[in-house]
């Protein structure tokens, strides 16, 4: 009996590695999960977190959709009724968007490590608690690098900076880094 389970784990682990051995990194058609979380770099360290899908069109570019969550932190200028001076308050406004990115690898080592750069588009609603407006549409262009270190043949480590222009926002420019991990679906 404990023979048949070595010879079973063996062949197993034989078959599993072979299978691994031969993973398709950026090859036409693959497509990808990834979960990301991150800060912004300039101002309060608000946070950042993003899911997104993605279509490899070839060795050198993929396509990517996603869903976001951003917070920015701001400050604002209340008057009560019986003080006539302002008070400042501090509030967070939550931004939820989906966005769109072509990105193009720029380096590679055909192996494990993948440095592109982006640009896209991001569309949705802001939500701040100041007295004048509660919702506020946003859109607006991103750029974005991002490099791919996989550390299994479907699991990659990403790191990526961002920068978002938003003039329907509060903060018009937010430069945005993240962390996350890419899996692989074939």
């Amino acid at each position: 009996m404990r023979n048949i389970r070595k010879v079973f784990i063996i062949t197993f682990g034989i078959i599993f590695c072979i299978w691994d051995i031969f993973a398709q990194q950026h090859y036409k058609g693959v497509s990808g999960i990834e979960l990301n979380y991150g800060t912004n770099i300039f101002g309060h360290a608000n946070n950042y977190l993003n899911l997104s899908y993605s279509k490899y069109i070839n060795r050198e570019s993929y396509w990517k959709i996603g869903t976001n969550y951003f917070e920015k932190q701001y400050s604002y200028a209340t008057s009560q009724t019986n003080n006539p001076d302002q008070l400042i308050q501090k509030a967070t406004g939550k931004d939820i968007y989906i966005d769109a990115a072509y990105n193009r690898t720029l380096a590679t080592n055909l192996k494990s490590v993948y440095w592109g750069l982006g640009i896209g588009t991001f569309i949705g609603i802001e939500y701040t608690r100041h007295l004048s407006k509660e919702y506020q549409f946003i859109i607006g262009p991103k750029i974005e690098t991002e490099l791919e270190l996989f550390i299994y043949p479907r699991i990659a480590l990403l790191t990526r900076l961002q920068q978002f222009w938003n003039p329907l926002s509060f903060h018009e420019w937010n430069t945005v880094w993240n962390l996350g991990i890419k899996v692989l679906l074939y």
